[in-house]
């Protein structure tokens, strides 16, 4: 062989064994399932809010045995729901809270089976860093983080402009977890076909102990997983001062062409609670999606404009110019009004309609909600299942009244 011949046999090489290990990669095991039931007339337990927190109660229910219809007045995955987002944060922190951060695991294994079986995926690792809001931040330092210094955290993420003096929490098994995507694989997987029905508050037949529904059809129990339209369904115990929807205004930026630094796993959800910013990373070709910590109104869920303003990206813009300058001059590629459903102590709302011993309500937790949705769903089944199991007293609706809902 000449040398121009074995020059370009060695060449092939590489090309070859590339070429081999493509073909032995195992393919993406996406399981078939089972079409959705035709509803029944009569279910053992109505879910109202084909949101995350109401996918997933779906879910449990019907893995419990149960017969369940699930409604949803805009239909589920909509584009009012606060669901409705290309992506969400798992953060294990969870702000240092042990109540949530206890929800996290279990949240993460059944995000992950549904993803393992989904055509495509749902979660995206990554890690999280969580800032200090001052010097003399008592922040508890939760399981599974570490404290960096600035040093340290100017080796590790070179993206991001550190000051030498602060520290940040590092949790390495966070996830990225798809929005709209997420929701409509657990209600394929739970097999339950959402309906697009505007449920009312309960109608009780008293003389046969069920609820009634809008079709004619009843159910044993009832669950409002409605978020920020509870208030809507129960104005007299849950007023906009207890129970709102809340307005964010969120940005896209686009990082430069194959320009993969701002994508897991180099680049962390950032948590600035030093300046209350958040952003997270590029996923899926998105763009990092930035927004300010604190929401800037109290808006209606069915009528609030959904476009961001100019006020809002100028806000942003100063921040992104001083925590990561390289995206100072990054275009927006996309952006949104959206809200989350926050209480009045910010913590979650699951507990039984007063008076009504198999009616539940969920809503609310600021945020958290979407994330911990398949440990919250789990606690929503169980409380079905047993009615005398007791409130998590965080969660209890008398903590949002004072003690008057019942």
């Amino acid at each position: 062989m000449d040398r121009r011949r074995l020059l370009g046999a060695l060449a092939a090489v590489p090309t070859a064994l590339a070429l081999g290990a493509a073909a032995k990669k195992e393919p993406r095991a996406s399981r078939r399932r089972k079409g959705a039931k035709a509803p029944e007339k009569h279910v053992d337990v109505a879910v109202v809010g084909a949101g995350a927190i109401g996918a997933w109660t779906a879910w449990h229910l019907v893995r419990q045995g149960r017969s369940v219809r699930l409604f949803d007045a805009y239909g589920a995955g909509n584009g009012r729901a606060a669901s409705n987002l290309p992506t969400m944060l798992l953060d294990p922190v969870q702000d240092g809270d042990a109540l949530y951060a206890g929800l996290v695991e279990d949240s993460i294994e059944a995000w992950q089976r549904l993803s393992d079986s989904a055509s495509l995926p749902i979660v995206t690792r990554c890690e999280t860093v969580t800032t200090q809001a001052a010097a003399a931040d008592t922040h508890d330092e939760p399981r599974g983080a570490d404290r960096l210094a600035g040093d340290r955290l100017r080796h590790r993420f070179t993206q991001v402009a550190w000051r030498a003096d602060e520290s940040a929490l590092l949790a390495e098994k966070a996830a990225m977890i798809a929005g709209r995507r997420g929701v409509l694989e657990t209600i394929l997987d739970a097999q339950v076909e959402p309906e697009t029905v505007v449920m009312p508050a309960p109608l009780r037949d008293k003389r046969r102990d069920l609820y009634v529904l809008p079709d004619g059809g009843t159910a044993e129990s009832i669950v409002y997983a409605s978020g920020a339209w509870l208030t809507e369904l129960f104005p007299q115990i849950l007023t906009p001062q207890r129970l709102s929807a809340v307005r964010h205004q969120l940005f896209h930026f686009g990082a430069g062409q194959g320009d993969t630094q701002f994508r897991p796993p180099a680049m962390p959800a950032l948590i600035d609670r030093a300046y209350g910013f958040t952003l997270l990373p590029d996923v899926e070709g998105v763009g990092l999606r930035c927004w300010k910590g604190m929401p800037d109104a109290t808006v209606d869920p069915d009528s609030f404009d959904r476009r961001a303003d100019e006020r809002a990206l100028a806000e942003v813009r100063q921040w992104l110019t001083g925590r990561l300058p390289r995206l100072a001059d990054a275009p927006v590629v996309a952006s949104a009004a959206a809200h989350d459903c926050r209480t009045l102590t910010g913590d979650l709302l699951l507990d039984r309609l007063p008076d009504q011993p198999r009616a539940w309500l969920v809503g609310g937790a600021a945020g958290r909600a979407f994330a911990l949705a398949p440990a919250i769903g789990a606690r929503v089944a169980a409380h079905v299942e047993d009615a005398a199991r007791p409130i998590e007293p965080r969660w209890a609706l008398a903590r949002l009244t004072g003690g008057l809902a019942g």
